[in-house]
Order: structure tokens, then sequence, then C-alpha cells
């Protein structure tokens, strides 16, 4: 690090168990790039005042994870569509490249969470999906799903959330299929309609490793079970449906492609000339320390 060295971070509380800083500083060694990215974990009450040092001290670009992606949309001047309809935000960017000028918003989530099944194999789309939660993550991922024409339930602890989500995607893809919404109390007597079950909690996340949104009997040997949980690798809901049989998918690799998302966000120029293959392998080496 010198004079020279920009800086980016990620913003959430708890951030401690962040692989970001890993995969993004891989990606400048890699890469050249005279940057760093570090975790910052401010208190809920001094989050503001943080995004406001982002500012001051012009940092090149952030992300943003829980608890912070929702409140930090009033903290920017330029929203993306899909950040504005979900009330979402993950990545902060400036605009035009311009650090200082107008500073921007969007949620690379989805994506992530799509490129990540489809790497292991599993197609989402066309098909029935139970998508567990409906907070930030869970509305970017439930657009997404939608625009690919699949049918949508939302399972969720407040059912009158879980259908105002619903109504507010309905009338944007009348073509499709109207979305279910269940209670968790409720999904395991329909949970064998559908084929892919995605978590879009922090439940099961470190610290407590040991819960689950579902248990073993919600599940059934013949669906993919994905989690967006990446800390721990394995998080309780997906070793419940390895026992049950089923194929699953971790949370590590929807974060190397939310990352790769962002970091073109970053870096236009210099990710030219690289495949997203080579990229996504830069940083799923950094984290794990090679």
């Amino acid at each position: 690090m010198n004079g020279k060295t920009e800086t980016l971070c990620v913003f959430g509380h708890p951030i401690a168990h962040s692989k970001s800083p890993l995969m993004h500083n891989a990606l400048f060694r890699a890469l050249g790039i005279n940057a760093a990215y570090l975790p910052f974990g401010p208190e809920p009450e001094n989050f503001a005042q943080a995004i406001q040092g982002f500012r001051a001290m012009k940092f090149r670009g952030a992300n943003v994870t829980i608890p912070y992606k929702t409140p930090v949309m009033d903290l920017v001047d330029e929203l993306s569509p899909i950040s504005k309809f979900t009330g979402s935000v993950n990545t902060l960017y400036w605009k035009d490249g311009t650090i200082g000028g107008t500073l921007c918003g969007t949620t690379t989530d989805p994506y992530g969470c799509i490129r990540n099944l489809e790497e292991n194999g599993v197609q989402p789309a066309n098909t029935t999906v139970a998508l567990l939660g409906n907070g930030g993550a869970a509305k970017a991922i439930a657009y997404t799903l939608m625009e690919q024409g699949n049918r949508l339930a939302i399972v969720c602890r407040n059912k009158d959330k879980g259908e105002a989500l619903a109504g507010s995607l309905n009338p944007l893809f009348k073509g499709g299929e109207k979305i279910s919404v269940f209670t968790f109390q409720e999904f395991p007597s329909v949970s064998k309609e559908y084929k892919i079950i995605i978590n879009a909690t922090s439940v099961g996340m470190t610290p407590n490793e040991d819960e689950s949104p579902l248990d073993k009997d919600s599940l059934n040997p013949r669906q993919v079970v994905c989690d967006i949980v990446y800390a721990p690798p394995k998080t309780k809901l997906l070793k419940l449906a390895a026992e049950k049989g089923c194929k699953t998918v971790t949370g590590e690799g929807m974060l190397v492609h939310q990352g790769l998302e962002s970091f073109k966000k970053w870096f236009p120029e210099q990710v030219k000339g690289h495949t997203d293959e080579e990229l996504l392998n830069i940083m799923r080496k950094g984290m794990e320390g090679i």
C-alpha cells in the first residue's frame, strides 16, 4: 500500500465472518490493481455516518450486507431499477466511474444466486421454486426467478409480508403463474410440489450455526436445496438436506458470482481480456487462502 492505493470495503454487522476481502484482494493482486478491500462493522446507529465517511474519503466502492442492505438506500444518490423494486442494495459504485460524484446503489445478489445454481447443474427456469424469506435478498431473487418463468412459493414467518411481496410481483409478470405464499408451519404439507428450495434468510449463519429454517421432514430426496448463507459453508439446512438425500448447493458460489458483478462495476476496464471463469477461480483461491 502507498499514497496511490484505492480503498474499497464491505459494510455489515456482524462482519468478521466475511470472505469478501479475501476474494477481492486476490483479484487486486492477480490483476495488478493498487487497491485494498477492508471489512467494516459500524454499529447500526453509526451507519449513516459511516457512509458519510465513505463519501468523504472517496472510497472506490463497497459491498453492503446484513443488516444494511435496506437502510443504505436512503444514503445513496441513485438506485438501479431492481434495487428500487426490491428495497435492497449490496453494491455501491460511482456513476460513470467519477469518484466523489453520483453515488449509485444496486444489487448483484439475484445474479449470483442464479449463476451459482446453473454452475452446479441446476436450471432455475420454468420449474417450481420455494423461496424462504421475504427480505431484501429474497425480493431480488424472487424478481429474477419470476423473470425466468418459474412457479414460485414464498415461505416466511409473517404471511402478510409474504403476500405483500407476491402482490407487488404478480402485476409485473402477468403472463406467468401466480405466486403462492406459505408460513413455515404450512410449508411442509406442500413442500413436495417444489423442485428447488432456496434459503434467502440469514437463519443458520455464523454465529447461529445450529439453526435451520426447515426441519428434515420438510424435505424430500428429489429436491435441490440451496442456501445463500456461506458462513458456515455447510449450514444446518444443507446438512439436513444431505441426510435426506437432496442435492445441495452452498452459498459460496453465490458469493463469488455476485462479487464478480460488483467488481465489474468498480473496475470495468481492468477485467477486459479476462474470462469470468478465470476471475472466479482467482476469487475462490483467495477465499481458500491460496
